[in-house]
């Protein structure tokens, strides 16, 4: 199975949201999402095993491991860019991975109108675009409203993972997510630890350790 037997099956103009093939679509600029109706995981994945999103998913390395690894646990890989959903998607069928949805879509317009309240057992936030530049700060994923809708979706007492080779961004979520009262840092200050091992291997993990670079871990557990 290669990445290009995933075929784009519909036109700019006759999109919409469904389910071919084990990937969710969330089109752009689509405005009509409630006329989905999104499946159950029950349906999904046959089973009422405990479900963990991984956003940022790039090539799936790492959550297509996991998925492995953890086949009592249900896993959902949410890649925006077609390209790499299709690297997925080859990694998924090619290692025969039944418990692993992939989410073709927008990380905040899947979480707000395909994720039930209380869904998911944890998340994980790997590599996310830091977005350096002042005046481009607005695309970044690690923000308030983002953050409150994972409030949201998550079950009480778990956990939101992120992990970033970017320091300052470290930093600027370390400060959005202290002062939260529904939200408690599992590592104490500086709130991070710094290449952990056993986490997974993943594209980024691997470049941005080659290049000498350290990987900042950070973890908050969520208290409603």
């Amino acid at each position: 199975m290669k990445p290009k037997d995933l075929k784009s099956h519909f036109t700019w103009e006759e999109r919409k949201p469904h389910i071919d093939k084990g990937v969710l679509y969330v089109p752009p600029y689509y405005f009509n999402h409630q006329i989905f109706e999104m499946p159950s995981f029950f349906e999904i994945f046959s089973n009422e095993n405990p479900v963990f999103v991984e956003y940022c998913s790039g090539n799936g390395d790492w959550i297509v491991q996991k998925a492995l690894e953890n086949p009592d646990k249900n896993w959902i890989a949410v890649e925006m860019l077609f390209e790499r959903v299709r690297k997925i998607y080859s990694k998924r069928e090619n290692a025969e991975v039944k418990n692993l949805l992939i989410v073709c879509g927008e990380a905040q317009t899947f979480s707000r109108h395909y994720l039930k309240e209380n869904a998911i057992d944890g998340a994980f936030v790997n590599f996310p675009d830091p977005w350096p530049k002042a005046r481009h700060a607005k695309h970044r994923l690690l923000k308030e409203d983002f953050i409150a809708l994972l409030c949201e979706k998550m079950k009480n007492q778990s956990h939101l993972k992120v992990v970033t080779d970017d320091r300052p961004y470290c930093d600027l979520f370390i400060e959005l997510m202290l002062p939260l009262n529904n939200w408690r840092s599992n590592y104490e200050n500086p709130y991070f630890k710094e290449n952990l091992e056993g986490y997974g291997f993943s594209f980024f993990l691997d470049l941005w350790r080659k290049k000498g670079k350290s990987i900042h871990h950070i973890e908050f557990t969520i208290q409603k």
